[in-house]
């Protein structure tokens, strides 16, 4: 099997992606585990103010922590989605993923057959 150039360069990439996984998945499940808990930590804050605000009509401050939960609680469900994903794919590839490496072991496994 020759492979083109274009098709070289997009194993290399694959190669070059294997190698830096075991960093990168540290990572990942970090900026998941860090974007979970800054949402957490704004949506309790947000939670905790907004029982007074509820109560407290004609206070500007209550007027503002409602206009606070209603600008950023849209943001933290993005933000617990985000963490979401991050921790999930790193879960679901801890030991790398299964296709590029199935790729990549036939690739080497062809390579030697052509080489004896």
């Amino acid at each position: 099997m020759q492979l083109t150039s274009r098709e070289t360069k997009m194993v290399e990439r694959l190669r070059k992606q294997e190698r830096q996984w075991p960093q990168l998945r540290w990572f990942t499940l970090g900026a998941g585990l860090f974007g979970a808990l800054c949402s957490s930590f704004i949506w309790i804050i947000l939670l905790k103010h907004i029982d007074s605000a509820l109560g407290d009509h004609g206070d500007f401050l209550a007027r503002a922590w409602l206009f606070a939960f209603a600008s950023f609680y849209p943001k933290c469900l993005l933000g617990f989605c985000l963490s979401a994903y991050l921790i999930g794919w790193t879960i679901r590839d801890w030991s790398g993923n299964t296709n590029r490496v199935l790729l990549l072991k036939l690739l080497e496994a062809d390579q030697k057959d052509r080489a004896k």
